[in-house]
């Protein structure tokens, strides 16, 4: 008996974790390690690097934090989503002013079609949803738009009030919450090779999301997939950082995936690349409570 109150004592502490504070911080909020850097920058140490992604789903809203930093030039960090609803695009096709389905916010979907059939996520994704994310030291910057049809941009300019770093609860009409903190120093080195993933694993700071799931369409948060990567100013040279990670040694894919600029993506299929380009999402805390309390039960039954 013992064990089981015990048990159900575990799960109910579990079940009401505290909410996430919008810092561009885990620290404290109840964050779960969702993927961890493969190999080390080529888009310069402690400029635009992706140390890992942490994420957690609580009050119908999905925390995600992607440590690291993002270089203060207007590179992006382009985020997509796999919601598990029809229509999205597992190959990225032309915007609507050239004949495609796709927004043109930000020129994103011209660069990575190239006009016709253009970039490839792994077979598994088919992206429904897509963030664009970047700054300079006085603006940042953030789109969020749907892909394969064009119901949903919108585009918000400047919502830290004249600073790159900061926070904003309340971002455009899906009132999604960003924050940045840039304080990084550590985490993945430059170069090529394979990340240490203990010093990418311990950076605690970088860009953090709470994105109402009504903003996704209220999906089963167990379906949703994320595509994380860091490419240049203008959409069109992919760096080397993408959560999931690629397989060390690697370079920038740049437009073609061997590091040659070709001024868009289309070259690149991800399927071509080891692994994974992309990460799940950990489940919320009464869900991991009830799983805990039905393991406990387990114990409770085999010990009597």
């Amino acid at each position: 008996m013992r064990v089981l109150l015990f048990c159900v004592a575990a799960c109910l502490v579990g079940a009401t974790a505290s909410a996430a504070v919008l810092d561009g911080s885990i620290a404290g909020d109840g964050y779960g390690l969702s993927s961890v850097q493969t190999v080390e920058t080529q888009f310069g140490d402690n400029f635009s690097e992706l140390n890992a992604a942490w994420t957690r789903v609580e009050s119908n809203t999905l925390y995600l934090t992607i440590t690291g930093n993002l270089e203060n030039n207007f590179n992006k960090l382009n985020i997509f989503f796999d919601t598990g609803a029809a229509g999205g695009q597992n190959v990225i096709g032309p915007d609507v002013n050239n004949g495609g389905l796709n927004p043109d916010n930000d020129g994103w979907a011209g660069k990575y079609s190239g006009g016709g059939a253009g970039f490839t996520f792994d077979s598994a994704f088919s992206a429904n949803y897509m963030m664009i994310l970047r700054h300079n030291n006085t603006q940042f910057d953030f789109d969020f738009t749907t892909v394969g049809n064009a119901s949903v941009v919108e585009s918000s300019i400047d919502i830290f009030g004249g600073a790159g770093v900061g926070a904003n609860a309340l971002v455009g009409a899906s009132g999604i919450g960003v924050a940045y903190d840039d304080s990084n120093v550590a985490g993945v080195a430059g170069g090529t090779n394979a990340a240490i993933q203990a010093d990418a694993i311990a950076v605690t700071t970088g860009i953090e999301l709470a994105i109402p799931l009504a903003a996704l369409g209220n999906p089963n948060p167990a379906d949703i997939k994320i595509s994380a990567m860091v490419n240049g100013s203008n959409h069109d040279y992919l760096s080397n950082q993408f959560l999931g990670g690629l397989a060390s040694p690697q370079g920038n894919l740049g437009g073609d995936g061997g590091g040659t600029f070709t001024g868009s993506l289309a070259g690149i299929d991800l399927n071509q690349f080891a692994g994974n380009q992309y990460f799940g999402v950990v489940p919320e805390p009464s869900a991991l409570a009830c799983l805990a309390l039905a393991a406990c039960g387990l114990l409770y039954r085999k010990r009597s």
